[in-house]
């Protein structure tokens, strides 16, 4: 799902709902390859918890859109302890937060999660 940047740069935008853990492994492995613009938004506004698996899941799906795509992934929507759980494990090397206001809604493509 692309979408313009507040920059008007293009970039991909997905928004991940409900908890992220082994059942959307699936999900997370083919979304690499729909990745087609140099900067990826991840909105986790509507994002419940994540567990162990769906933290390895991300780290890999993060992985490989950096190696393969050469994009910048952007995160945004975090609560506090999704923050916390991607400092400790890495996932900010991979991906650069966005401070947006968690909750807040708006004019995005739809949904994919």
């Amino acid at each position: 799902m692309n979408g313009d940047a507040a920059d008007g740069i293009q970039q991909d935008y997905f928004a991940l709902e409900g908890n992220i853990g082994g059942h959307s492994e699936r999900l997370l492995k083919d979304l690499p390859a729909r990745v087609s613009q140099s900067s990826v938004r991840f909105d986790f506004t509507r994002a419940g918890k994540i567990d162990s698996m769906g933290l390895t899941l991300l780290l890999r799906c993060f992985k490989e859109i950096r190696e393969t795509k050469n994009a910048e992934i952007l995160v945004e929507g975090l609560t506090p302890m999704h923050s916390t759980l991607f400092r400790m494990t890495g996932v900010f090397l991979l991906a650069s937060m966005v401070e947006t206001k968690r909750g807040a809604r708006t004019n995005a493509p739809p949904s994919f999660g």
